[in-house]
Formats: C-alpha cells, sequence, structure tokens
C-alpha cells in the first residue's frame, strides 16, 4: 500500500473573455491530464512558484560541534611603541590602511637624542686631541734622544701592529657575530618555509605566501654566505696582524738589547697611551648608546624614526602631530589577519574526539550558509577547573578577510566518516508535530508516467531523519532515496495550503 499523497488542484480553463467557471474538487486523478500539455518539472499547480531539487547521494561524516570565537595570533597583532620619550613630528598611516614590514609609520623628535649625539661628537673630538698629544710627544722623544730613534721606530711598529692586529680581532668578532645572527635567521627562514608549504599543501595559505617565504630563504642562505666569507677574510687578516706584531716584537727586543734598554718611552708618552684609550673607550660607550635608543652612531639630528615590525593593517591609531610619545604608551596597532585562529572550549568528555591535524568547519552569522575550512592547531593540556573543558585552536586561512577578531563561531570537527549517504537540501525540511518532514511530488500517477512531471498536481509527505549538516546540504539518514526530488522554494506555503484546508488530501495511488 503506497503512502496516502495529499493533491491539490486549482481552477482551470477560461473559456471566453465573458464566460469563467471554476472546477470545484480536487482529486486524486484528472480525467483529461493526457490532453493537456506538462506543466515545468518544478511548478505546482496549486501553488505558483514551487521549485524543486533531487536528493543526491554523497559521504556523509560525524562531527563534534563546538562554540567559540575568532582570535587574531599573537605574533599578527602588535602594538608599535617608540623606544625613547620625545615629541611626534610625523605619523602617517591611519586606521584601516595597509603597512609593510620595515615602513616608517611615525617620526620622533627626542631630547634624549640629542643629548646622545652631543656626546658622541664631544667623545670624536676627545680622541682625536688625544692622539695629537701622543703624536708630539713621540716627536719629542725621538727629538730628544735621536740615538735611541732605532729603539722607538721598532716600539712604533709595535704598536701600529698590535693595533692592526686589535682591529682584525674586533673585525672577526663583529663578523662572526654578524654570522651567527645571519645562521639564527636562515634557521628561522626555513622553518617558516616548511610550514608554508605545509600550509599551501592543506589549501591554508596560497602559493603566492609559499614564494615570499622561498624567497626570503633564498636570501638568508645569501646573507649566510656573504657572513661567512667575511669571517674568513677576518681570521685571514688577524693571522697576518699576529705574524706582524711577533716580527715587531722580536724587532723591538733586539734594538732594546743593542742600546742596553735605555728606553726613550718617557712617562708624558705613556700618559698620552692611556689618554687615548680612555678617549676611544667612551668614545664606544656613546655610539652604543646611540644604537641603543634605535638611532646610527653615523647620522645627525634628534630625530628618530618608527617601523613597523610586521606587514598587516592599521587597527588603531593614537599618534598625533606635536603630541608627546613614550614606550608605554602604543601610537599603533598593527593587525595581520591573513590567517586567524577560532578557540573554542572541548569538554573533558569530548577529547578522545578531537585530534590536532583534524579538519574543522567554521560558521560565523555574518555569513550564513559560508563554510571556513580549518584545521585543529592544538588542544590545551591543562583543564579548567570550573567548566572541566581544554582550549582548542583552530587555525584558518582569512585571505579575503572576512573574519574578524572575537567574531562568535561555531566549529564542527570531523571526527569520522560513514560512508555514503544522501544528501538534501536544509532548505527543504520543515518541522511538523514534532518530526521533520519534506514534501515530493507525485510521479506515479499514468498522467505523470505519460508527461514526466507531477502532471497530477499531487505531493507526499514524507518524514526523514536526519544527520549533520554539511554546508547548505543536510543528511537524510532515512525517508529520502537518491533521486528524489524535494520541494526547497514554497516548501512553507504548500504546507500552510494543506494545513489551512485549501488543498486536500487525494492521489491514493
Amino acid at each position: 500500500m503506497k503512502p496516502r499523497t495529499i493533491a491539490a488542484m486549482l481552477a482551470v480553463a477560461v473559456v471566453s473573455a465573458a464566460l469563467t467557471y471554476v472546477l470545484t474538487g480536487l482529486h486524486l486523478h484528472r480525467a483529461a491530464a493526457d490532453q493537456e500539455e506538462p506543466r515545468p518539472k518544478e511548478q505546482s499547480t496549486a501553488i505558483p512558484g514551487l521549485q524543486t531539487e533531487t536528493a543526491i547521494a554523497g559521504e556523509g561524516w560525524d562531527t563534534l560541534k563546538l562554540t567559540g570565537r575568532v582570535t587574531v595570533p599573537s605574533d599578527r597583532l602588535v602594538q608599535i611603541t617608540p623606544r625613547i620619550d620625545g615629541k611626534i613630528v610625523a605619523a602617517y598611516p591611519k586606521v584601516g590602511d595597509t603597512v609593510r614590514q620595515g615602513q616608517v609609520v611615525a617620526v620622533i623628535s627626542s631630547v634624549e637624542l640629542a643629548e646622545a649625539r652631543a656626546l658622541y661628537r664631544q667623545a670624536t673630538a676627545r680622541v682625536a686631541a688625544a692622539k695629537a698629544v701622543l703624536a708630539q710627544e713621540m716627536q719629542s722623544a725621538r727629538l730628544g734622544a735621536n740615538s735611541a730613534r732605532p729603539v722607538e721606530d721598532t716600539r712604533s711598529a709595535v704598536l701600529e701592529a698590535q693595533g692592526n692586529l686589535a682591529d682584525a680581532k674586533s673585525g672577526l668578532a663583529q663578523a662572526r657575530s654578524e654570522l651567527a645572527k645571519a645562521e639564527s635567521e636562515l634557521t628561522q627562514c626555513k622553518a617558516r618555509l616548511e610550514r608554508a608549504k605545509d600550509l599551501y599543501a592543506d589549501g591554508l595559505v596560497s602559493r603566492q605566501d609559499v614564494e615570499t617565504a622561498e624567497a626570503e630563504f633564498r636570501r638568508d642562505s645569501a646573507s649566510v654566505d656573504a657572513a661567512q666569507s667575511a669571517v674568513g677574510q677576518f681570521e685571514t687578516r688577524v693571522a697576518n696582524s699576529q705574524t706582524a706584531v711577533d716580527m715587531a716584537v722580536r724587532n723591538l727586543a733586539r734594538e732594546e738589547r743593542i742600546y742596553k734598554g735605555k728606553l726613550i718611552d718617557s712617562k708624558a708618552i705613556q700618559a698620552a697611551k692611556s689618554a687615548v684609550v680612555a678617549a676611544h673607550t667612551e668614545l664606544a660607550a656613546a655610539a652604543d648608546r646611540i644604537r641603543v635608543l634605535g638611532a646610527n652612531p653615523g647620522g645627525t639630528g634628534d630625530t628618530l624614526t618608527v617601523d613597523s615590525p610586521i606587514s598587516g593593517r592599521v587597527t588603531a591609531r593614537k599618534a598625533n602631530v606635536g603630541e608627546m610619545a613614550s614606550p608605554s604608551n602604543a601610537l599603533f596597532t598593527v593587525a595581520n589577519l591573513s590567517r586567524v585562529w577560532v578557540e573554542a572550549d572541548v569538554y573533558e568528555k569530548d577529547l578522545a574526539r578531537a585530534r590536532k591535524g583534524q579538519a574543522a568547519e567554521i560558521r560565523v552569522d555574518a555569513y550564513p550558509g559560508r563554510v571556513f575550512a580549518g584545521k585543529v592547531d592544538s588542544i590545551g593540556d591543562i583543564l579548567s577547573s570550573d567548566s572541566r573543558t581544554a582550549k582548542l585552536r583552530c587555525v584558518i586561512d582569512n585571505s579575503d578577510g572576512l573574519l574578524k577578531g572575537e567574531m562568535f563561531a561555531s566549529v564542527a570537527l570531523i571526527t569520522a566518516l560513514r560512508g555514503s549517504t544522501v544528501l538534501i537540501p536544509r532548505q527543504a525540511v520543515l518541522d511538523d508535530a514534532g518530526s521533520k518532514i519534506v514534501y515530493t511530488p507525485c510521479m506515479e500517477c499514468p498522467e505523470d508516467k505519460k508527461a514526466g512531471t507531477n502532471a497530477c498536481g499531487a505531493y507526499d509527505k514524507l518524514i526523514v531523519r536526519l544527520g549533520s549538516v554539511h554546508g547548505d546540504k543536510i543528511e537524510a539518514i532515512s525517508g529520502v532515496e537518491p533521486g528524489t526530488r524535494v520541494v526547497t522554494v514554497g516548501a512553507h506555503q504548500l504546507k500552510a495550503a494543506f494545513g489551512s484546508g485549501k488543498l486536500e488530501a487525494g492521489c491514493s495511488h
């Protein structure tokens, strides 16, 4: 016995402009159906505008549903502050502007920097003065002790060789420091490249992101090669300088033996040498102070640029020309939302169903029907003592910038595949006295089979059992077979018409 069908027939057949009659009953079959032209496949004879879609076979899966919120990764949200106090003389980007990593966003005029540069200039002058005094004392000593000139000459050669050796060692230390820094940056760059490739393989970043990471890797590799070359050059220079020092020392010892230890190096010369060393120490300290402030010792003026440490969009600005700035107050906030997190709480009883790397479907109220693909990035190791939940974090590609920080989100973790199932439009499903139903057009009457469409105008009400939601589709675990057409547009009107009595049951084929 086939399920009872509900039929709807409306008045038809305008005979003339002056005479109209109405067919007053709805019945299962129309006697003259085989003489009428077939109506459009997705139109109802009772309610105009009805549309249908076909149930399809697809793959189903179980999900774990969570609620969460969109957050910005900590390394993609920065507050830009100056290193020192000062007056803002220029502030460039506005809220909403895009900035690049290293781009100048503000210029600060600082009294502290001006004072540091003044000390540096004074130290430079003292070095020059101390060297002049030493040269004068050396000249006086040579003029007063011609007989001992060979000793003084060899001693000067020793000092010069030692100075060259000190410079070479300093350069070698700096080169090694630069090499270590370059190798560290290359290691980090390689990690970012491998991460970008993994994310690209998972569809979370674009090919351009991978190419950018590869370019950065090549650049850092070249920097390492250059740094290694510099280290090699300075090592050679140190070796040569050490040889020169050893030779000069031997020559000095020989000359001193010849002149029986009669040294011309007076107390005045020793004092002048000490003054040169002290002046160099003071100059180095002044240069270090300027570097700490974020400026170049070789520069001039009292202004300091403030750069953006990341690329992104300016989300807040508190920098205005003429105002004072300090390290405790951010001038700009920059966020890079090309990749975001969604953080959700997972209950202790559900932890076994969640795992790192698991696929996730993210939905937000701002974009109904839109599904954002994500992947579980981490699961917290410590539960909240109050809620007994762990923090779960998904990473989502947000290249189009639709997801905003602090948006509420629903998360569906794909926990298990269940093989083939039937998928129907979510729009077709209605509530009916505690059950879920769909309407399907009758295709069993003789006139239906002959016309190849719902010629009789009858519709069946099917009770369905539903499963997981997949975008705009939902699983029909029972009640509908693949290929069945279900009413989408107009389903509510169809249900209302039958409920009001305007349409009656019929078509008991």
